[in-house]
């Protein structure tokens, strides 16, 4: 994840930034783990849906409907145009 061995946690707390808004490819990897890290640390976090992939569909919608399990346990799911 984006959290591990970097300074993104510093950065982002210098900047004050409390909402992560998340894309990327690799949904069911690389986005899922940074999206957990970042809410282990305390931040809100939304995934934007057609902005993230994965390689299969179906692990691209496991990815999609672990993060809204138990009404978002560790962040949302929406489209790019109800984020605008």
């Amino acid at each position: 994840g984006a959290f591990s061995l970097t300074s993104l946690e510093l950065n982002l707390q210098s900047l004050g930034v409390r909402n992560l808004v998340i894309i990327g490819v690799a949904t069911d990897v690389c986005v899922h783990t940074t999206m957990r890290q970042a809410n282990d640390r305390g931040y809100e976090c939304l995934l934007l849906s057609n902005c993230s992939a994965a390689a299969f569909p179906e692990t691209y919608f496991s990815a999609l409907k672990q993060i809204k399990m138990q009404h978002g346990v560790f962040g949302a799911v929406a489209d790019s145009p109800a984020l605008l």
